[in-house]
């Protein structure tokens, strides 16, 4: 059997398409807790693939569960990135794309690494009902890692507020700072208090809005991936001279950039337009992230048997 282990339900998001095209003959289950068992396992996290590690499994697969963004302009090694530091417990990388393949090649050449896409982006909902102006954002919890993995929030939530009745707005954020909220106050109050539909899902968020904004996250991507706009919020604290890769800077075009809260409506009335320029724009950032758009819950399965066998 190949089991699956995942901490977060966002995790479980990810690893559920992958085990579901495995063979029902050697399809585990997903569980919080990795068990006693030596069968192959499959992770979404740094922190589940050293908590199998610490439980005895010792053929742990870890399969990256954004778009493989990683901070080596900074030289940052954390284990959460590829290419970090302590991820040798996993003997198989399953990744996106060829950026964070090659980080984890070259890191762990002993290691089985493939690019097989996200299989996350095959249970993605396209937009439902009439095309409009619904418009969403999402927020970054506030990374100590270095200045890019910090949020956007202060610098941008202002300006979001100010758009309450222009547009139908949707906030959500990433799992982390959901779970944890600002100040105490958790984010969906904060949403509401203003105005704002909170919305926890980000399947929700597909089958509703026009257009997302964002400023570090995955979930730019797989948005995008699913052939709709995106606002790229770049806060101060991004530096463009530090180059990581990705989302800073090779594939930010992915979605209209905006470097100036006071210009945020003018940057989504240009998304929601969605040019055949920019629809160019997001095409070839989108290629740099994902090898693959289609079919790699079913690709992933493959690798994983036979890395098992």
């Amino acid at each position: 059997m190949i089991d699956g282990l995942a901490s977060a339900s966002h995790y479980v998001d990810h690893l559920g398409a992958v085990l579901a095209a495995l063979p029902p003959a050697v399809r585990g289950g997903i569980s919080e807790t990795p068990g006693a068992s030596d069968d192959p396992i499959l992770v979404a996290s740094y922190g589940d693939m050293i908590r199998a590690r610490d439980a005895g499994r010792t053929r742990i697969a870890l399969m990256e569960h954004g778009a493989g963004q990683s901070y080596g302009g900074r030289n940052v090694r954390h284990g959460s990135y590829a290419g970090g530091m302590n991820r040798g417990a996993a003997s198989l990388f399953l990744h996106p794309g060829p950026h964070p393949a090659n980080r984890d090649r070259a890191a762990y050449p002993q290691a089985r690494v493939e690019v097989v896409g996200s299989p996350y982006l095959d249970t993605l909902p396209q937009r439902e009902g009439t095309p409009g102006r619904v418009v969403a954002f999402t927020f970054h919890f506030n990374g100590a890692i270095c200045a890019e993995t910090k949020t956007a929030y202060p610098a941008f939530f202002p300006a979001i507020v100010k758009l309450v009745g222009k547009y139908e707005l949707l906030g959500t954020a990433h799992p982390m700072l959901w779970r944890k909220g600002r100040s105490g106050k958790q984010i969906a109050d904060r949403y509401r208090q203003y105005g704002i539909e909170p919305v926890e899902s980000f399947a929700d968020i597909c089958r509703r809005a026009d257009v997302l904004i964002a400023d570090n996250t995955s979930a730019m991507f797989a948005f995008a991936a699913t052939g709709r706009p995106v606002v790229v919020m770049n806060a101060p604290w991004y530096d463009r001279r530090v180059n990581h890769g990705l989302r800073f800077w090779d594939a930010a075009e992915v979605g209209v950039n905006c470097d100036d809260p006071d210009t945020l409506g003018d940057c989504i009335e240009q998304a929601l337009e969605d040019s055949p320029a920019q629809q160019a724009k997001r095409e070839a950032a989108l290629s740099l992230v994902y090898a693959y758009r289609g079919g790699a819950s079913q690709r992933a399965a493959d690798v994983l048997m036979d890395w098992a066998a």
